[in-house]
């Protein structure tokens, strides 16, 4: 921490390509974009291309695309129009291929807070309509998705589950 983008890209690519290189299996490795907060990487589609760019065996590694952290990181996912945007410069960037799941959260805080706080879907700043246009667009309907949405008072796992039920339909 502190020492600077260009050691942190070091050690991040050199960790999963000695992970990658003493391990045979097939198992893919996912990287999640962060949401910006201080002393982190990958919160920025270009930042998740050159780790990408740095890995030895790219088959074995794929994008784990957070709502939530997208838009914490200045992605707006609160309209269909920057949905699509979002997804446009995803693909631009990284190739759509890249992207395997989503964590499917809202957010409790604005655009570009670089703050990392869930929200049930469709109660928080991405909101119904945000949701409704990523769950039915083209670079995520038949990914599988995993909520990481806080359980409380005002909704459970099975409310939220429900929630995006009606949302994608």
């Amino acid at each position: 921490m502190g020492e600077g983008q260009d050691l942190g890209l070091e050690r991040i690519t050199g960790a999963i390509n000695r992970a990658l290189s003493e391990n045979s299996n097939e198992v893919t490795v996912l990287l999640e974009n962060t949401a910006g907060t201080k002393n982190s990487m990958g919160s920025s589609f270009e930042d998740l291309k050159r780790i990408l760019q740095r890995v030895d065996d790219r088959r074995r590694v794929g994008i784990c695309f957070d709502t939530a952290h997208a838009y914490a990181a200045r992605y707006d996912l609160h309209s269909p129009r920057g949905v699509d945007e979002t997804l446009q410069r995803f693909g631009t960037v990284l190739g759509r291929d890249v992207m395997k799941v989503v964590h499917l959260n809202d957010s409790k805080v604005g655009l570009g807070s670089g703050r990392d706080l869930h929200e049930h879907i469709g109660m928080g700043y991405i909101g119904e309509k945000g949701f409704r246009a990523l769950l039915k667009h083209e670079a995520t309907r038949d990914l599988p998705f995993i909520m990481e949405t806080p359980i409380d008072d005002r909704r459970d796992a099975v409310g939220d589950l429900l929630k995006v039920r009606e949302l994608s339909a």
